[in-house]
């Protein structure tokens, strides 16, 4: 396999400058320290704060303003002398003015007030379960101002040093160790926990419940996992993990973590996804529990890739944050890169890259159409930095990072890396800096490329021709006329023959040849690039006949590609059906994995009828041997990737209404007498679903009576969701009905209703309408923006696409409607597929039984 780039001008000419730094509140003042105490109130879901901030005035002024949110202020000083409060609960500030104009310096504001514990994850918030009820915080990206007046910037760095009042039973949390611990009356302690280094607010860390920790020592860290009482043994799991990846990032970055600790804390419930507090790590329970019971090969991978991703953060983002929003990626896109290197390097034998490659192509079904954006893109607002969390930031991010790794070298890569965290410890950086670091290390111009794929929006299409010789050219891929628009990028090409090599560097815009390259070949070999690959038809009939002889990475490619393309209209559909067709039943555990994905995915385009029912027969006996190859139950001493092989091809089974493997679920969870104890984890991964699919409503109520039965937290929410996947609409509307109670877990309804949509989106559709106010009483503002859309965008009818854009214009903020946008276009290629490629596909089936 051999590398050369394929070079275009860029179009759009002179790169432009970045922005200066953006910011919401007046320049001139900077903090320079806090000093907080806080005191919740758990049950009352109250909580009431004393902060003394430490800050530096560039100038004279009479007044301070800092972000907060839902707080109520009992009284202020500044230097000593009372300061008038104002709250400005649209622009979420609070202005704190003085009868005298301070003088330019040092000063101290002094401020008590009183805020709320939310349902919802922003700000300080709960989480209950079986038996308790724990306090975290979630602050990314703009939610610390909802615990504490503050400069709720990511260039706004500060030293924190944090207390609290709490029950003396319970443990309290937060980014540094404890100093200090005072008994108070009433059954109460004071806690003191050690200064942090300077930090950006959103990183703050604060928690309490009835929780232990398990630790280990790395480097002279310490490095432990917090959970509920009892729970630990489930996180040694995450423990080994942390304790491995936090000796490797210690090599890799060159910079050895700062902090004396680093806690990993278990969510027990949802508690929305993780959160990479400098030191005190947050995760929901499923990315941080392997229990024996429940958790399949599958979480297991799960598990160590999100400790491995947030570890990360504790350089990419941490210790060296991006000075505003626009840059984002340089948190995600980083962590997701390392998280999968990390990965590799501990456990090749999962071939986590090849597992990265569905990652790269969510990202480019989302840049292929009218709603995508640049990886840096322009944020104004909290609203526009609350909807950046998105494939492109991360997926997009992490791909172009891969490829330019590729491109530079991975030690020259690694030295770019080691001279930036260097060079911007406890500091703040712009994208330029760190291609600064990396041209410097490399030799090469890795910057131009750069700004091709992160300053503008797109995937390249990379078009191959045969001839003698064969050409390539390049294009633009999209799936609707605005994501068409022209644009061309510096694309580092890599092409290989089933024999031969050949190589060339070739630049300029028209279509280009490549010496010594032998036919067939595929395009973007080892699947590092990121754009789509066409091949024109007596291409494509060469590289299809060979599909049992390319690597595994290629044939993940070529099946991602080959849908892509089809669906998209620039080549026949039927020819993703003819790879899949040529695939071979021993290929790799996770290209099958791919293809079962794929196939079953287009399963949901179909209108009940004779056309669904003929795909279906024909995926069915395409899988078939696979499922030989696999069998139902686990063998001894497999490899996890035949495990998970297993676990996704019978859920895809589930999905097309397999007969033999409904039967058998349901053979399976009666012969336990609905005891699921006697259910393996890997059993329960595929008997489960198969069950709730077909219950009928004495069966789902027997599911029903499990779930509240549990006292497991996970078990719990795990048993909750699954009743979302039940095909029977009366049924549907139950579990829709029980998502507004008060019976599933805390933040569980949520999911339930966006689990419903995905059989019946009608009818999640209409029942959120209808019960907005009850479903969204604990979301945060980027919940209610995005839930929704989220919503609608699992319709494949275009009439959803104007309903959701009547219901954004009346209820949606101008500058929150990304996610409105992503659906409309979501719900509106749906359509397009239904429409035109569905019966491409019929015809495709059709001809193959003549």
């Amino acid at each position: 396999m051999k590398l050369f780039a394929l070079a275009t001008a860029l179009v759009l000419g002179a790169l432009p400058a970045q922005a200066a730094v953006q910011t919401q509140l007046p320049a001139g003042v900077e903090p320079v320290a806090y000093d907080l105490t806080v005191t919740p109130d758990a049950k009352a879901l109250t909580f009431k704060g004393q902060v003394r901030i430490t800050l530096t005035t560039a100038r004279p002024t009479d007044r301070v303003v800092l972000n907060a949110a839902d707080l109520t202020f009992a009284q202020a000083s500044l230097d000593g002398a009372p300061a008038k409060v104002t709250t400005d609960p649209e622009a979420q500030t609070a202005t704190f003015a003085l009868a005298r104009p301070l003088k330019a310096g040092r000063h101290v504001l002094a401020v008590s007030y009183a805020g709320k514990i939310n349902e919802g994850p922003a700000g300080l918030f709960h989480v209950d379960y079986d038996g308790g009820r724990m306090l975290m915080t979630q602050f990314e990206p703009a939610d610390g101002r909802r615990f504490a007046p503050m400069f709720d910037e990511p260039a706004k760095k500060a030293v924190w040093t944090v207390s609290a009042v709490v029950p003396a039973t319970q443990m309290a949390l937060s980014n540094m160790p404890q100093s200090a611990s005072t008994p108070l009356a009433g059954g109460l302690k004071k806690v003191r926990f050690a200064p942090t280094p300077k930090m950006s607010s959103y990183l703050l860390f604060f928690g309490l419940g009835d929780l232990e920790r398990i630790s280990a020592q790395v480097d002279g860290t310490t490095v432990g996992v917090v959970m509920r009482k009892g729970d630990t043994a489930n996180g040694r799991y995450a423990l080994e993990a942390a304790t491995q990846l936090l000796a490797y990032y210690n090599g890799y970055f060159g910079v050895k973590y700062p902090l004396p600790k680093l806690d990993l804390i278990g969510a027990p419930g949802e508690a929305a996804g993780a959160m990479e507090n400098w030191g005190a790590i947050l995760y929901t329970q499923s990315y941080i529990v392997v229990d024996p019971k429940l958790s399949t090969a599958a979480d297991r991978q799960t598990v160590f890739n999100v400790v491995a991703h947030e570890m990360a953060h504790q350089w990419f983002g941490d210790l060296v944050t991006m000075a505003w929003w626009d840059d984002l990626w340089l948190n995600e896109g980083f962590a997701n890169w390392m998280a999968v290197k990390a990965s590799d390097h501990f456990h090749p034998e999962w071939r986590p890259l090849l597992t990265a490659q569905a990652d790269k192509d969510d990202a480019l079904k989302l840049d292929s159409k009218a709603s995508t954006h640049p990886v840096v893109q322009t944020i104004n607002t909290v609203a526009q930095a609350e909807q950046a969390f998105d494939a492109i930031t991360y997926q997009k991010g992490e791909a172009v990072i891969r490829m330019l790794e590729g491109y530079a070298g991975p030690d020259a890569w690694r030295d770019g890396v080691r001279a930036y965290m260097a060079a911007h410890a406890y500091g703040n950086t712009a994208s330029r800096d760190l291609w600064a670091a990396i041209d410097k290390a490399a030799g090469k111009p890795i910057s131009a490329i750069a700004h091709d794929f992160t300053l503008q929006p797109g995937v390249p299409l990379i078009a191959l021709a045969s001839g003698s010789p064969p050409t390539l050219s390049q294009g633009r891929f999209g799936t609707d006329e605005a994501s068409k628009a022209p644009l061309t990028w510096r694309v580092p090409v890599r092409a290989a023959p089933v024999t031969g090599l050949g190589s060339a560097i070739i630049s300029g815009a028209a279509p280009q040849t490549m010496d010594g390259l032998v036919m067939p070949a595929v395009l973007n070999a080892g699947q590092t690039g990121y754009y789509r690959s066409l091949y024109d038809a007596k291409a494509f009939a060469l590289v299809a006949g060979q599909m049992g002889k390319w690597e595994a990475a290629d044939q993940i490619g070529l099946l991602d590609d080959g849908l892509a393309l089809g669906l998209a209209g620039y080549a026949p559909v039927g020819n993703y059906l003819q790879l899949a067709a040529a695939l071979p039943a021993s290929a790799d555990p996770l290209v099958w994995r791919r293809a079962a994905d794929g196939l079953a995915g287009l399963d949901g385009y179909f209108d009940p009828g004779p056309g669904r029912d003929a795909y279906r027969a024909w995926v069915l006996a395409r899988l078939a041997p696979v499922l030989s190859r696999v069998g139902f139950d686990a063998r001894a001493g497999e490899a996890d990737n035949e495990a998970i092989l297993r676990e996704t091809l019978l859920t895809a089974l589930i999905a097309l209404d397999s007969p033999a493997v409904l039967a058998e679920a349901r053979r399976r969870f009666e012969a336990t007498g609905h005891d699921l104890s006697k259910l393996d984890a890997s059993a329960r991964s595929w008997v489960l679903p198969g069950v709730v699919q077909g219950a009928d409503a004495a069966t789902f109520e027997t599911l029903r009576g499990l779930a509240r039965a549990s006292r497991d937290p996970l078990e719990k929410q795990q048993l909750y969701e699954l009743l979302a996947g039940v095909q029977d609409a009366a049924l549907a509307q139950r579990v829709l009905d029980l998502a507004i109670t008060d019976e599933p877990p805390t933040n569980v309804g949520p999911r339930l209703i966006a689990g419903v949509s995905n059989e019946h989106p009608d009818l999640a559709w209409r029942f959120t309408l209808a019960n907005l106010p009850a479903i969204s009483k604990g979301f945060d503002a980027l919940r209610r923006n995005s839930f929704v859309p989220g919503i609608a965008g699992r319709s494949k009818d275009a009439a959803r696409a104007e309903e959701l854009l009547a219901f954004a214009a009346a209820n949606i903020p101008a500058d929150a409607q990304g996610d409105t946008k992503v659906a409309v276009a979501r719900i509106r290629y749906g359509a397009e597929i239904k429409a035109r490629r569905v019966p491409e596909i019929s015809a495709w089936i059709a001809a193959q039984g003549r």
